[in-house]
Formats: structure tokens, C-alpha cells, sequence
């Protein structure tokens, strides 16, 4: 049995992610794991134990890369619509390039609806969405109140999820149309936010 690693760690969670996305939730198994990894079996067990393991393995993994993705945002004095360009262009990727991993944070979503301990951990991700997206509009000189960051995560997730399953439904024909919707609804909140403070 190869030695412990951290790199083998990341890319046994890379390929739970891979299953999740093509299998859902009842397809990840460890011995699906280490097919997908291409490793021997067992090395999947001896890394994370048990099912609940597993899974946490990937919540953090997913957690990981996508807030890699979302801090990559403009820092220092930008524009807000620098902001909104940035938000477009990270859900062209994840409908594109992260488009495994956005197929399985939305089953991980689904499986959180059925186990409280996952649950928690995907409430706690999404409340770090909401927390980074205010972070982001800060460092543009915006400041969103909670509520309206979190109604634009919700708008976001919603444009990521429609594209990734139902595309048909907002008439998206391609991958770069959605990118004016992406601004549309950033737009849409910069407004609010502007009439509030006016």
C-alpha cells in the first residue's frame, strides 16, 4: 500500500467528486473511488474510513476550489462592473470547465436535504459564499448587506444550476449566453444597493 500523502488525498477527493457528478450520491462508494482514481483497492478506505468521511473529504475539497475560483476576484480600487465581469466569467467555468464540480455540489446539496451532519456542512459553505461575495463587493467599494449578497448567491446558484440541468428553460443556446444574465442579476442588486444609499 503507497505511503499517506497529501496529494493522493486531493486527488482521491478529485475523483469522489467525478463519481458524485456521473453516479449521484448512491454511486459513491470507495471502491467506485479507487476505480475512478485508477488506485488499488482498498486505498480509499485507508484514507476516509467510513461513507460520512468521504464525503466530508469532498464538501471540503469542493469548498476549496471554489473559493479558490471566487478570490481570484479584482482587488484594490475597481469598478463595480469590473465585479459583475468577474461573477460572469466564474460562472462560464463552472458551466464549462467546473462543470463536474458544480454537478456535485448539486447533489451534495440534495444529500444534505437527508443527513443533518452534511447538512450543516453544506449551510456553513454556503454561508462562506455569502460572506465572500460581500468581501468581493468591498473590495470594489460596495458594501451588500447580507440579505442582498445572499440574494445574489441565490441568483447565481440558480443561473448555474438552470445551465447545468435545464439550459432550454432560460433559453440558453450556448454557453457564453450566460454571461449577460450573470450581469443582469449583478446589476439588478447593485441598483438596490444604490437606491439605499441614495
Amino acid at each position: 500500500m503507497p505511503p499517506f500523502n497529501a496529494e493522493r488525498r486531493d486527488r482521491l477527493a478529485d475523483a469522489a467528486i467525478e463519481v458524485l457528478a456521473h453516479e449521484g450520491a448512491r454511486g459513491l462508494t470507495h471502491r467506485a473511488v479507487d476505480a475512478q482514481a485508477a488506485e488499488p483497492p482498498g486505498t480509499t478506505s485507508r484514507y476516509f474510513r467510513t461513507r460520512e468521511a468521504l464525503t466530508a473529504a469532498v464538501v471540503e475539497r469542493v469548498r476549496t476550489l471554489h473559493f479558490a475560483d471566487l478570490r481570484r476576484a479584482p482587488s484594490g480600487s475597481v469598478e463595480p462592473g469590473e465585479v459583475a465581469e468577474h461573477l460572469a466569467a466564474m460562472v462560464h467555468a463552472a458551466i464549462t470547465t467546473n462543470r463536474v464540480r458544480h454537478l456535485a455540489v448539486i447533489e451534495l446539496f440534495l444529500e444534505a436535504t437527508r443527513r443533518p451532519e452534511l447538512h450543516a456542512a453544506m449551510s456553513a459553505l454556503r454561508n462562506s459564499q455569502i460572506q465572500l461575495m460581500r468581501d468581493i463587493h468591498r473590495a470594489a467599494g460596495l458594501e451588500l448587506a447580507p440579505a442582498d449578497a445572499a440574494l445574489l448567491v441565490t441568483a447565481i446558484t440558480g443561473i448555474v444550476h438552470f445551465a447545468l440541468t435545464t439550459p432550454e428553460a432560460i433559453d440558453l443556446r450556448s454557453p457564453d449566453e450566460v454571461r449577460p444574465l450573470v450581469r443582469r442579476a449583478v446589476d439588478l442588486i447593485h441598483t438596490r444597493v444604490a437606491r439605499h444609499v441614495a
